[in-house]
C-alpha cells in the first residue's frame, strides 16, 4: 500500500515541470511562427522593392531608347532638309549665272544689228539678265546661309567667288538705269567696261559652277557636272556659229559697201 502511494506521489509531482516544458515549447513555437511571418514579409517586400526597380529600369531605358531613336530621326531630317538646299542652291545658280546671263550675252552681241537683226533684242537682253540675276541671287543667298550654318564646310574659295559673282552681277544690272547716253562723250569707255566686265562675270560664274559641283562627293554631282558641259556645249556651239556667220557676212560684198556708206555717212557729220 505504501509502495503505490510513492509511486502515485511520484507521477503527480513532475507534473508542474513537464507542463512548464511544454509551454516553454509552446512559446518557442510561436516565437519560430513569428519570425518565420517576419522573414516572409522580408521576403516579399524585397522582391516588391526588387519588381519596382526592374520596372523603373524598364521605363528608363525604354525612354532612353526613345531619345536615342528620336536623336538619329532628327538629325537625318536635318541632313535632308540640308541636302535638298544644296541641290536648290546648285540649280538656280547653273540656271541664273550659268546659263541665263551668256544667253543675253550672245543676244546683245548678236542680234542687235550685225550679223542678224532682232528689233526685240533689247527686250530679250533685259529678260535673260533680269531672270539670271534673280535666280542666281536666289541661289547665292540659299549658298550664304548653307555656308554659315555649317561649322564644317567653309568652302572659302566657292563663297568669295560667290560674293564676286554677285557683285558684278550688280554692277551690270545697274547699267540698265545708269548707262550714259549714246551722245555722251564717256559712253565708248562705259560700253568697253560693261563688256569686260560682263565676260569677266561670264568666266568667273563657270568657273565657281564647277568649284562648287567639285566640292560635292556624291554620283549626283558627277551628272550635273556632264548636265552643265552640255548646256556649255550648246552656248559656246551658238556663240562659234554666230561668230563664224558674222565673220562671212563682213567679207560680203554688200557689208562692206554698208560699212563704206557708214564711214561716209560719219565724216560728213
Amino acid at each position: 500500500m505504501t509502495f503505490y502511494c510513492l509511486v502515485f506521489l511520484s507521477l503527480i509531482f513532475p507534473l508542474p515541470s513537464i507542463s512548464a516544458q511544454v509551454s516553454v515549447c509552446n512559446e518557442e513555437l510561436s516565437f519560430a511562427t513569428l519570425v518565420g511571418k517576419n522573414q516572409e514579409w522580408q521576403v516579399d517586400r524585397t522582391l516588391s522593392d526588387m519588381e519596382h526597380q526592374i520596372q523603373a529600369a524598364s521605363v528608363q531605358s525604354t525612354e532612353t531608347g526613345a531619345t536615342a531613336g528620336l536623336r538619329p530621326w532628327k538629325g537625318q531630317r536635318t541632313w535632308r532638309h540640308r541636302h535638298h538646299l544644296k541641290n536648290v542652291h546648285g540649280i538656280l545658280n547653273i540656271l541664273g549665272w550659268g546659263f541665263l546671263l551668256p544667253t543675253g550675252a550672245i543676244i546683245a552681241r548678236n542680234f542687235r544689228k550685225f550679223p542678224l537683226k532682232c528689233n526685240e533684242w533689247y527686250n530679250l537682253y533685259v529678260l535673260c539678265q533680269s531672270s539670271g540675276y534673280i535666280v542666281g541671287t536666289v541661289g547665292w543667298g540659299i549658298g550664304l546661309w548653307l555656308g554659315n550654318s555649317s561649322k564644317q564646310y567653309t568652302l572659302k574659295t566657292h563663297r568669295i567667288l560667290g560674293i564676286i559673282i554677285f557683285t558684278f552681277a550688280t554692277l551690270q544690272m545697274s547699267a540698265l538705269w545708269l548707262q550714259p547716253k549714246a551722245e555722251d562723250e564717256c559712253r565708248k569707255c562705259w560700253e568697253i567696261y560693261h563688256h569686260l566686265l560682263g565676260y569677266a562675270l561670264i568666266v568667273l560664274s563657270i568657273a565657281n559652277i564647277f568649284q562648287g559641283i567639285s566640292n560635292v562627293k556624291s554620283h549626283a554631282a558627277e551628272k550635273w557636272r556632264w548636265v552643265y558641259v552640255g548646256m556649255l556645249i550648246v552656248l559656246a556651239s551658238t556663240a562659234v556659229a554666230l561668230e563664224i556667220y558674222r565673220w562671212i557676212k563682213s567679207k560680203s560684198p554688200q557689208q562692206m559697201a554698208f560699212d563704206e556708206n557708214e564711214i561716209y555717212a560719219s565724216e560728213q557729220i
